[in-house]
């Protein structure tokens, strides 16, 4: 019951306006502090060697500070790095290291950030449940099923962007942020002409 009511509580205070502040946020700063996070913490839960695997790191030079709700948008970045740590901790062989690629991108009206793991990956029928509440293929005791769902409620309700995820068994997972720029935000890279 206790446990039921906390997640009820969190779930609402995501979807009260009074806390929630929009603020420029840079990216890589923040995907860095939940990697930090997430390294601690992932580590101590299961013995998962988090910082031995290859963290890759592509950042659109050209995408300045992006609008967005820094606490939540944490939350959302810290989920999806433990889900890509426990699908690669998850994989029956080891011939190939594990890796976690973070990407921002500037894809006007987007900002985009990706979530890609070399892990175990997702039949097209998990896929397709992925943002349903209390939907979970993990263990009795080991997850709620709701850490997708509300991240999807965070980007889609509380930013008014898109969240997807592209998966096959054995290929791994890709999840994929939009967060809506505003005009001033967007910094388009000049034209480069060419000579024929």
């Amino acid at each position: 019951g206790a446990r039921a009511a906390k997640i009820v509580s969190h779930m609402l205070s995501f979807s009260r306006l009074s806390n929630r502040q929009m603020t420029p946020c840079d990216l890589p700063g923040l995907i860095d502090q939940a990697l930090e996070i997430a390294s601690n913490d992932f580590d101590l839960t299961i013995g998962f060697d988090f910082k031995g695997q290859a963290i890759i790191r592509q950042f659109d030079p050209h995408l300045g500070p992006v609008p967005a709700i820094p606490n939540e948008l944490e939350q959302v970045l810290l989920n999806l790095l433990k889900n890509a740590a426990q699908a690669i901790h998850q994989r029956p062989d080891d011939a190939e290291p594990g890796r976690i690629i973070l990407r921002t991108k500037l894809n006007p009206p987007w900002a985009e950030i990706q979530v890609e793991d070399n892990g175990l990956g997702m039949s097209e029928n998990v896929r397709k449940r992925t943002f349903e509440p209390f939907f979970t293929t993990k263990e009795i005791g080991q997850g709620t099923g709701l850490g997708l769902s509300v991240s999807y409620f965070i980007i889609t309700n509380n930013h008014k962007g898109q969240m997807e995820v592209h998966s096959s068994v054995g290929n791994g997972t890709c999840f994929t942020l939009r967060l809506p720029l505003q005009g001033s935000q967007v910094s388009v890279p000049e034209a480069v002409i060419s000579p024929l």
